[in-house]
């Protein structure tokens, strides 16, 4: 009886209970319609995405008929001009026999096989009217024709039954050996009279109705061969052109009861699809004919049965690839079918979703319900154990029968209310304690997601920056290993010279970020021209600016001309990165460079007329890895990395870099560099010019163990008349040595004994022997400066970096050459 609670903990334990039922059952009433929508939502989206799924799948039928097509006229281009000659009518003659009506067959034997010209051929059919008046060119055309016909008919059989190019002029060749005719009507039946001409799969390919020359497809129509005319097809048209002149064009027949059938007979439970054209017009339906068989009345009650018109005006009203609406009782899902213009619609009623979204949320209402029942239980129990009990004990243990449930407990100077306080306190410091928490950790995830945003774009980029050169490398090199064209050689390798230019740039510019990151990035200061270093700048994009029609100009202020003191590398560096971009962002209009004097500074604008950006925009500009947006990226290119390049090297040179732009208006870039004014040294007289004859007969040691780098050494040397000998490590090297060699080429990194041991052995033998020293050249990858010092280190006279310049390379070899004999024959 002790333990029992007083009325204020049972009315406490009942409140508890109560409002606890009442909030649970609340909760999940709201929760069942937030689950039930959403599940809807969801299913919407599915079906959706399911219509996605299936237009692609169905599109890349299309597509890959499009590329066919494509196929087919590049391979017809290569064999016209073969065919023509003095055996052409022979030929022609042979394959297209002319008939008593005045029209050309195929002969019988092409349907049911025959060798022409060293290949068998089969499935085919011709018909030509006016078979006597056949043009040299219209022959060579149609002998080509035939042989494309066929093998690429016959390459895509699995999934086209049948391929034929057809003229304006009524004349076609077919291939379709599982046509149940035979392709009779065209070898045999059809009257002299046939004619296509005014057909819709001729009209698509004329140039007037198809200006981009691309791949066309009919509504519904019968088929020529077919004089019931229910057998209702859709055919897909390629124009092909000769010489900018429209000839004629290849088709391939789609049947109902074939693709567009396929494609319409499978759907998610509950839904049903469809195909109609953009227009309005129904393409295929469940139902819709029998065997590829349809009347028109029939077409046409099923599309007004279907509402296919105003089903299509509103998928072409909510817009898009693919998308998803309400339509009264239906739910519409569509995707677009690019090549043929058709939409694939899937349609379920709105009803079976809201079902499925309410049998998901019951569950919801399920667990709820037992929720509420547990709760009540387990809140009457604990509350019982943990609060009730041990107030009572409490107030037991300090002589009180009652213990309050209310605020004011708190102000009671007993246990109970320093308890009350105390939690109080420290629920307070908890929660300050967990929203400055929270808070951090918000924080903190911002600075993640950014990075990680940053690294996923710069990732995407630098692929993207690598990717564009490699690919010229990669595709260019095989273009240029199999042409012989002496012009299309130099044009091949100036494009793969390019593409590396670009790689190294793109390298070059990862290290530079690297350098300053690390604090290992040193100026070199030294007098220099501004104006030949602006002039230098100007010239190097002034070509691409012209090829782009932009007019780039630059000009000095009279005050600001002279010497100054500064890297001018470095400043040529900023300058080239601001007219490139310049250039890069501009379409027409011009791009201008302008320098002044202000004060002590040197001030450079360089303005354009080009794309702009805006303030949002602007506070990104200088941030590494990143550029205005998105769109830029995938529109220009790029890195991201050049004006944070800018902007660390400013910063070091002690200055400051600022930007101004409007959204289409252009933008302002302006530096001011405190470079104090500097006297240029006396000019030496200019070396004279490298004799390269000295190469011939020149003994080169070449210590490199990749055999691609081997190779690129032995075509750039020996037309010298260089002799090379090539070991594949620094062991070797040191071992060949001994025979004696004008010049030793190391590479730094190899497997047994690196090029640096090397050297220094090298090196040290020389010293014991008394022997000249031997001109070693480090030619490596390794190009940054510290690797620069450790060969200088080692005892190495030059560092020539790869990717391999020819021309430093050769002039170097020449200098040493030239001046070794110059001290023999002093001597």
């Amino acid at each position: 009886m002790k333990n029992l609670p007083s009325p204020l903990a049972r009315k406490l334990l009942a409140i508890v209970v109560g409002l606890s039922i009442a909030v649970t059952g609340l909760v999940t009433a709201a929760t069942f319609g937030f689950v039930q929508r959403a599940s809807m939502n969801r299913q919407i989206g599915n079906l959706q995405l399911y219509a996605q799924t299936r237009t692609d799948a169905e599109d890349r039928l299309f597509s890959d008929l499009a590329q066919v097509h494509r196929d087919a006229t590049a391979a017809l281009m290569r064999r016209i001009g073969t065919v023509r000659g003095a055996d052409l009518d022979g030929q022609f003659n042979r394959l297209f026999p002319l008939k008593a009506d005045g029209t050309r067959r195929s002969d019988p034997r092409l349907f049911d096989g025959a060798a022409v010209n060293g290949h068998y051929m089969y499935g085919l059919g011709a018909f030509m009217a006016n078979g006597r008046d056949i043009s040299a060119p219209t022959k060579a055309l149609f002998v080509s024709a035939l042989e494309v016909t066929a093998m690429a008919g016959e390459a895509q059989h699995s999934r086209y039954d049948n391929l034929y190019m057809f003229t304006p002029d009524n004349r076609m060749v077919i291939y379709g050996p599982d046509r149940d005719d035979r392709l009779i009507y065209y070898r045999q039946d059809a009257p002299a009279t046939l004619d296509f001409s005014a057909e819709e799969m001729t009209e698509l390919t004329r140039p007037a109705a198809n200006p981009e020359r691309a791949m066309n497809c009919t509504k519904l129509r019968k088929l020529m061969s077919d004089p019931t005319g229910k057998a209702l097809t859709t055919a897909c048209m390629t124009p092909i052109d000769i010489d900018g002149v429209h000839v004629g064009a290849w088709g391939t027949t789609i049947a109902l009861d074939s693709y567009l059938q396929a494609a319409i007979g499978t759907s998610v439970e509950g839904g049903a699809n469809m195909i109609v054209s953009a227009d309005g017009e129904l393409i295929a339906a469940p139902g819709l004919g029998r065997d590829g068989v349809v009347g028109a009345a029939e077409l046409l009650s099923q599309q007004e049965k279907l509402g296919v018109a105003p089903l299509v005006a509103n998928i072409r009203a909510v817009g898009g690839r693919t998308g998803a609406f309400r339509s009264g009782k239906l739910v519409v899902a569509y995707g677009h079918l690019s090549e043929p213009d058709w939409y694939l619609v899937i349609t379920m009623p709105a009803s079976e979703i809201a079902k499925s979204a309410a049998r998901t949320a019951s569950w919801v209402l399920l667990f709820g319900m037992l929720g509420i029942v547990v709760q009540a239980i387990l809140l009457f129990g604990i509350i019982r154990r943990e609060v009730v009990d041990p107030l009572v004990t409490l107030s037991m243990a300090h002589g009180r029968h009652g213990v309050a449930r209310a605020p004011w407990v708190e102000a009671r100077p007993d246990e109970i209310g320093d308890l009350a306080r105390m939690l109080r306190q420290q629920r307070g410091e908890n929660d300050e304690l967990l929203r400055s928490l929270e808070e951090r950790v918000a924080a903190r995830t911002a600075d993640l997601d950014r990075a990680n945003r940053a690294k996923s774009t710069f990732l995407a980029n630098m692929s993207h920056e690598l990717r564009t050169p490699l690919n010229g490398v990669i595709a260019l090199t095989d273009q240029l290993a199999e042409t012989d064209d002496r012009v299309r050689r130099r044009e091949l390798a100036d494009l793969v010279t390019s593409s590396g230019r670009l790689l190294e740039q793109v390298l070059s510019d990862i290290l530079d970020v690297s350098k300053i990151e690390a604090g290992q990035f040193q100026l070199s200061p030294a007098p220099f021209e501004i104006e030949r270093t602006v002039a230098a700048m100007a010239d190097l994009h002034r070509a691409s600016a012209e090829a782009k029609g932009l007019k780039l100009t630059w000009t000095i202020a009279a005050r600001a001309r002279g010497a100054y003191l500064g890297d001018s590398g470095r400043i040529a560096q900023i300058l080239s990165n601001l007219l490139g971009n310049a250039v890069k962002f501009t379409d027409k209009g011009r791009v201008v460079l302008t320098v002044d004097q202000v004060g002590e500074s040197l001030k450079f604008t360089v303005r354009d007329t080009g794309v702009g950006f805006d303030e949002a925009a602007r506070d990104r500009l200088f941030r590494r890895f990143e550029q205005a947006d998105d769109t830029i990226t995938r529109r220009f290119g790029g890195t991201g990395l050049g004006l944070s390049i800018c902007s660390a090297l400013v910063g070091m040179m002690g200055g400051d870099l600022d930007a101004t732009a409007r959204p289409g208006k252009g933008a302002v870039f302006t530096i001011v560099l405190p470079l104090p004014r500097a006297v240029m040294p006396v000019a030496e007289e200019d070396a004279p010019e490298t004799d390269v004859s000295a190469l011939q007969g020149l003994r080169v040691l070449v210590a490199e163990d990749h055999p691609t780098n081997q190779k690129v050494v032995q075509i750039v040397l020996e037309p010298f008349g260089v002799e090379l000998t090539i070991v594949g490590n620094g062991q070797e090297a040191v071992t060949a040595f001994a025979d004696g060699y004008d010049a030793i080429l190391m590479d730094m990194q190899m497997p047994v004994m690196d090029g640096l041991t090397a050297t220094r052995l090298i090196r040290e033998q020389e010293a014991a022997t008394g022997a000249a020293p031997v001109l070693i050249v480090m030619l490596t990858a390794n190009a940054m400066d510290e690797h620069i010092e450790a060969g200088r280190l080692a005892g190495a006279d030059l560092h020539v970096a790869k990717p391999l310049r020819p021309l430093q390379l050769i002039t170097a070899l020449a200098m040493a050459r030239n001046a070794a004999l110059g001290v023999e024959q002093a001597a």
